[in-house]
């Protein structure tokens, strides 16, 4: 599983040429299922053909945008080691391919920029969470979604408190730090059993949490992504005084994580992160409903005002519909829109662009399909001022 973040996001959307190419799909990670990649991915890239020919491209500059994707076609390795979905973008000076954690539905865009609607999941409602599971022998993070979870590799971060403090195993409930003060020739032993009394363990393991989680912080820097602790009862209350990653979860799983599957763990956090990503949505979407009724302003289901302050970063809160396009031009001189029935060239998806430029300027984003939006309008946002 591919890693995505915000950074990634406006790199995307920076990139403006004369055609960007997107393709979006669903992919299957096990299973004689997995035979299927291929066949759906040479479906998307025909249809890849036909709408840059639409375009006006010429044969050769077809072909140049579309050799380096149709390279994926016969690669059975590659198709053998995906997640739950695959986002692709390709432009004449560009490649870029994700496999990501996200169940998406068939697509494919071409435009004078990529299209990343599908993507906003990942950073909001139903995207990721991360999930710290931590024994006295094992720490491991994992990357989940609601599909599905993957580790993360911790590089320059210890893997235990052995590794850390330089323990010694006497026995499976006992262990003595051979690096304390000496007093009279001798070492003073730190024992770990079943909890955590002692306050030079205590001591040393929020020493330990502390290099954890500056290690996590510099990972999850752009994230705000839910993080899920896993671990014994004594040892929750001393990482959570380490911490300082402003989105950690509450609760916790409970428990020695070791005699846990990934499979099990993912269940277990994403039990636990659900309803932090809807209760944040139910109170974004009682506001806008006071809001939207008041003379205040503050709220619009108006496609060209949404798109307007999505630029000018004065939406706080916006509610997109990720199943049906809107298809026109902004320009960002006169700040006006310009919509129109269909796709035409030049066109770009303006749900798309009010949800990017929400998302880049620290808005917040809930995609939602259409039939569930506030009034069941494709956009509806809450504003800054």
């Amino acid at each position: 599983m591919d890693t995505l973040r915000i950074k990634d996001i406006k790199t995307l959307i920076e990139k403006t040429n004369d055609v960007c190419l997107s393709i979006y799909m669903p992919t299957f990670k096990a299973g004689k299922e997995v035979e299927q990649n291929q066949i759906r991915y040479k479906n998307l890239v025909r249809r890849a053909e036909e709408q840059l020919r639409e375009h006006g491209l010429r044969p050769d500059d077809v072909e140049d945008i579309l050799n380096p994707v149709r390279a994926f076609v016969d690669d059975s390795i590659y198709w053998k080691f995906q997640s739950t979905g695959l986002a692709l973008f390709r432009s004449k000076n560009d490649f870029y391919s994700y496999r990501l954690p996200l169940e998406f539905d068939e697509l494919t865009v071409v435009s004078d920029r990529y299209h990343v609607k599908p993507l906003l999941p990942l950073f909001n409602n139903e995207g990721e969470f991360y999930l710290l599971a931590f024994s006295k022998g094992k720490i491991r993070l994992f990357r989940g979604s609601k599909f599905d979870v993957s580790e993360v590799d911790l590089a320059g971060i210890p893997k235990s408190l052995q590794e850390a403090l330089k323990f010694d195993v006497y026995n499976k409930e006992l262990q003595f730090q051979t690096g304390t003060p000496r007093h009279g020739g001798r070492r003073d032993a730190i024992f770990f059993g079943g909890g955590s009394n002692q306050p030079n363990e205590k001591k040393e393991i929020l020493r330990f949490f502390q290099q954890i989680d500056k290690g996590l912080n510099e990972y999850l820097k752009d994230s705000q992504a839910p993080l899920v602790l896993a671990g014994v009862d004594y040892l929750i209350p001393i990482y959570k005084e380490a911490n300082k990653y402003a989105h950690l979860v509450d609760s916790h799983i409970s428990g020695n994580p070791d005699d846990l599957s990934p499979q099990t763990l993912h269940e277990k956090g994403w039990a636990l992160v659900t309803p932090v990503f809807y209760e944040e949505q139910a109170k974004a979407l009682e506001r806008f409903k006071q809001l939207i009724g008041s003379k205040s302003n503050l709220a619009s289901i108006e496609i060209s005002a949404i798109v307007e302050s999505g630029f000018t970063k004065r939406v706080e809160s916006l509610f997109v519909a990720n199943d049906v396009q809107i298809w026109g031009t902004f320009n960002s001189k006169s700040l006006q829109s310009e919509i129109h029935e269909s796709q035409q060239e030049g066109d770009e998806d303006l749900l798309d662009f009010a949800a990017v430029h929400t998302l880049i300027n620290a808005g917040t984003i809930y995609p939602l399909p259409l039939k569930k939006m506030p009034r069941q309008r494709p956009a509806a946002a809450i504003f800054r001022y």
